[in-house]
């Protein structure tokens, strides 16, 4: 029996060691690949975009096929218009709009869908991010029950830090219910504000782990 070349053995150690490390991820599709089956204009796991200052588009280069872009060059008449042509005034709604750039007062944001939060579990957020360095930031904020309803009960931000010009990974360990034990569920907010600029963001991953870090 013939043995396999030397770069296919590489190549099949290489693709079994990244496929348990994408399967830990809690949170489902960060990679922004997959249409939602309902809504094809959004990308699944996400709300949808308003098609304007947040576009659910190719990413400027191929390696990282669909990502999330934000232009906060936009002025907040032209976002307040798009929100209302688009149907998100329920999410997104300026009471006077005008005509500066919405990285000057708003800014813009993606939420995604919630997901569960296990009880004394820490957890790695990390994320590809190109754009204005320190212009933006990704939380996590946390739901639980407090006095009888839902409420937001704890959140975290990783400020963006874009290196050259480049994609750049960043990353933090956080513990959602270290000071706020009745949180139990989480969603990732991208943000995008200053300076007026073009943001992306792509590869949202969510990871337990063992090791405390500096929760936050």
């Amino acid at each position: 029996m013939k043995r396999a070349p030397i770069f296919v053995l590489l190549i099949l150690a290489l693709t079994a060691a990244q496929g348990p490390a994408q399967s830990n991820s809690v949170l489902p599709h960060g990679d922004f690949e997959q249409a939602d089956a309902q809504d094809k204009a959004k990308a699944a796991g996400w709300d949808r975009v308003d098609g304007l200052g947040v576009q659910w588009t190719n990413a400027p280069d191929a390696a990282h096929g669909k990502a999330i872009r934000m232009d906060t060059r936009v002025s907040e008449q032209a976002m307040q218009a798009q929100w209302v042509r688009t149907g998100l005034t329920n999410l997104w709604n300026i009471p006077k709009p005008e005509k500066n750039p919405i990285a000057e007062t708003y800014g813009l944001s993606l939420y995604s869908d919630p997901i569960p939060v296990k009880p004394g579990q820490a957890y790695r957020i990390s994320f590809d991010y190109k754009g204005p360095d320190g212009g933006a930031k990704v939380w996590v904020r946390g739901w639980g029950m407090f006095q009888g309803a839902k409420q937001r009960r704890w959140e975290t931000t990783v400020t963006c830090h874009c290196k050259g010009g480049a994609w750049t990974t960043c990353t933090q360990v956080f513990h959602p219910t270290q000071a706020r034990p009745e949180v139990s569920e989480m969603r990732v907010m991208l943000f995008a504000f200053h300076p007026p600029g073009v943001y992306w963001f792509d590869n949202v991953r969510i990871e337990p782990v063992n090791e405390p870090g500096k929760p936050k």
